[in-house]
C-alpha cells in the first residue's frame, strides 16, 4: 500500500511541474498563420513553456498594442510578444505603452510580414505592403491565413539560415532558448 501511496504521489508532482508561458500576438490572420507554422517547427513538448499564439484586428501601432494588452491582460503570461509590421512608424508613446504593460514588439521588416517573408526568400521586396502581398500570397501553397501554406518555402532550413532579427528572435523564444 505505501509504494501505491508514493506512485500517487509522484503523478500528483508530475502535475504540478510549472511550465514557463509565452504568446506572441500577431497583428493580423496572415501573422497568426505563419507564427504558428514557425511554432509547429520550432515548439517542442521538451521545451518547458506553453505557447500561445494569437492575432489582433490590425490598425495602427497604438489599437494593435491596446487590443493585444486586452487580449493578453486576464493570464500571467512570462513572456508577451507583439509582431506588426514596419510600414507605419510606431510613436514613443505607443513604445512606451508596451513596455510598461511588458509586451515585447517585434517589427516585420521591411513593410510588413509578406516583405519579411521575401527578403528571406532574396526576392525583391515591391514598395508597399499590398504590393508585398500580392507579390507572396501566390508563391504559398494555399491560403495565407492557413499555417500549412507556409511550410514548403520557409522550412526549418530556410528559417534557421535566415539571419534576420525577428525571425532569430522568434525561433529563440519558441525554442525556449535561454540566449534572450
Amino acid at each position: 500500500m505505501a509504494k501505491r501511496h508514493s506512485n500517487q504521489r509522484n503523478r500528483q508532482h508530475k502535475r504540478h511541474i510549472k511550465k514557463t508561458t509565452l504568446i506572441i500576438v500577431g497583428e493580423g490572420e496572415h501573422d497568426k498563420a505563419f507564427l504558428t507554422h514557425m511554432k509547429n517547427l520550432y515548439d517542442h513538448r521538451q521545451s518547458g513553456q506553453k505557447v500561445k499564439i494569437d492575432f489582433s484586428s490590425g490598425g495602427s501601432p497604438y489599437d494593435i498594442i491596446k487590443d493585444t494588452v486586452k487580449k493578453t491582460s486576464h493570464a500571467d503570461y512570462d513572456r508577451r510578444y507583439i509582431l506588426m509590421d514596419d510600414d507605419i512608424d510606431i510613436r514613443q508613446q505607443d513604445r512606451q505603452l508596451a513596455k510598461e504593460q511588458k509586451r515585447t514588439i517585434l517589427l516585420s521588416q521591411p513593410l510588413c510580414l509578406e516583405g519579411m517573408l521575401l527578403d528571406i526568400l532574396k526576392q525583391n521586396i515591391p514598395d508597399s505592403a499590398q504590393r508585398c502581398k500580392k507579390v507572396l500570397h501566390p508563391q504559398l501553397d494555399g491560403k495565407p491565413t492557413e499555417p500549412s501554406s507556409y511550410a514548403s518555402l520557409f522550412d526549418q532550413p530556410i528559417l534557421d539560415s535566415s539571419d534576420k532579427a525577428t525571425i532569430v528572435t522568434l525561433r529563440t523564444v519558441l525554442q525556449n532558448s535561454p540566449q534572450l
